[in-house]
């Protein structure tokens, strides 16, 4: 397995597919989560907007070749339909320093405190 697949820092996929009944085009996410749409533009918003950024072409091939090898290796086919995979996007699992939902102090660090400021009493 190549090197860009095994990155060490964790972080979930999501992907979008084409070829439903309910939509055209499908996005799951995390835990499982299957969402359809009916135009291309909406299901990569909605993805987007939760955070997630397309993996780099080659890394995204290989997501692709990867899951087509999994697939392939169910006996007897898939009991739902797959789908054509057309993009797989990913975002860190841990929010990184820098993000505004991440201004608080990590593990190990002090505080910020102002002049004025006080610690809470126990």
């Amino acid at each position: 397995m190549s090197v860009s697949i095994t990155r060490k820092y964790p972080r979930c996929i999501a992907t979008i597919s084409a070829g439903f009944e309910k939509g055209d085009f499908l996005v799951r996410e995390e835990k499982g989560q299957r969402v359809y749409f009916d135009f291309f533009e909406e299901a990569f918003n909605y993805i987007a907007a939760k955070g997630y950024s397309r993996m780099a072409k080659a890394e995204e091939g290989e997501w692709m070749d990867l899951m087509e090898s999994v697939h392939a290796s169910v006996k007897g086919g898939m009991k739902y339909n797959t789908g054509r995979l057309l993009m797989v996007l990913h975002k860190p699992l841990i929010p990184q320093r820098g993000d505004e939902y991440d201004n608080g102090p990590r593990y190990g660090e002090e505080p910020e405190m102002g002049d004025a400021a006080m610690l809470p009493m126990p």
